[in-house]
């Protein structure tokens, strides 16, 4: 059985993704491009906004770095908007009820920690990595590895949890097991240990 979960934040825990394709949205028009809404969403979740914002960058003749904040002023309107899944609340106390640990690894800065103490879900978890701490972006296995040593963590009973592939991939690198939450029905990460279509799927998974 499972013991530490292992979270990505934006559409795993937090149904943040409509706001993220609004502010994507809006760069791409203010900078002359057009792209469909299902389009750009299927790019973004099979890739990453970093990388799709870099190929557009190439096409405008504007730097990934430029364009990055330029979506992080524009994502900033939407924050409001960000709700957690109906399950992710319940399923981190669960968790933790169980004995279990869960950990935070989002490319998001510290605005997660500021949403989810909003929803006084921050104390749910144990410690995490930020976009703060500037470790290389999943799916590299450094920021796995560092919540495996900050908090002495056994990779065996430790799972990655995201709804992209390249979150599964990041655990996989990482030597941790994998879950992948195939929220929209992509069904774009089968090298995972695991598939759940509902968050409520997962505690079963951890010890009791």
């Amino acid at each position: 059985m499972l013991v530490n979960a292992i979270w990505d934040f934006d559409g795993t825990l937090y149904d943040s993704y409509p706001g993220m394709m609004k502010a994507l949205a809006a760069l791409v028009t203010a900078n002359g491009g057009q792209i469909k809404p299902k389009t750009l969403y299927r790019q973004v979740k099979e890739t990453s906004i970093k990388q799709f914002l870099t190929g557009f960058g190439q096409q405008v003749g504007r730097s990934v770095v430029d364009l990055e904040a330029d979506y992080h002023q524009r994502a900033r309107a939407y924050l409001q908007d960000i709700h957690p899944y109906p399950e992710a609340l319940a399923v981190l106390k669960a968790i933790k009820a169980q004995g279990g640990h869960n950990l935070l690894l989002t490319h998001r800065d510290r605005s997660a920690w500021e949403i989810l103490a909003h929803d006084q879900a921050d104390t749910l978890f144990l410690g995490g990595v930020d976009a703060d701490l500037k470790l290389p972006r999943k799916p590299a296995p450094d920021a796995i590895q560092y919540l495996l040593r900050r908090f002495q963590l056994n990779p065996a009973v430790t799972a990655m949890i995201g709804d992209r592939s390249l979150d599964v991939d990041a655990g996989i690198n990482a030597d941790v097991k994998t879950i992948y939450f195939n929220v929209d029905g992509l069904n774009a990460a089968p090298q995972a240990d695991y598939q759940v279509d509902h968050l409520i799927e997962i505690p079963p998974l951890f010890r009791k």
